[in-house]
């Protein structure tokens, strides 16, 4: 098995610390994992999203990117978002920023 593990994966994980790794993924195995979305939203539905992509700019060294809707570096709706959704049934507000 940990020949099958080490052909199919890169990593920096010594081998001696396989089983720690195996026992943490079998406490997840009953555990309830929720996913959510962060992203510019979908203007054919009308979904609002928590981020934008400006344009590209010296600002961005004229790289694609993605930056929070409230304004680069504020992170502000996303957390309370992320923390909403944590505590269960968030939705996305629209807002003018």
């Amino acid at each position: 098995l940990i020949d099958v593990v080490n052909d199919s994966i890169e990593t920096n994980i010594k081998e001696d610390e396989y089983d720690d790794f195996i026992r943490l993924a079998r406490k997840f195995k009953s555990a309830a994992i929720t996913s959510v979305v962060l992203d510019t939203g979908d203007s054919q539905t009308g979904r609002p999203g928590l981020l934008m992509n400006p344009p590209m700019t010296e600002e961005y060294l004229n790289q694609w990117v993605l930056i929070p809707k409230a304004g680069n570096g504020n992170y502000t709706e996303i957390q309370k978002y992320v923390d909403c959704e944590i505590k269960g049934g968030c939705v996305i507000s629209v807002k003018n920023s």
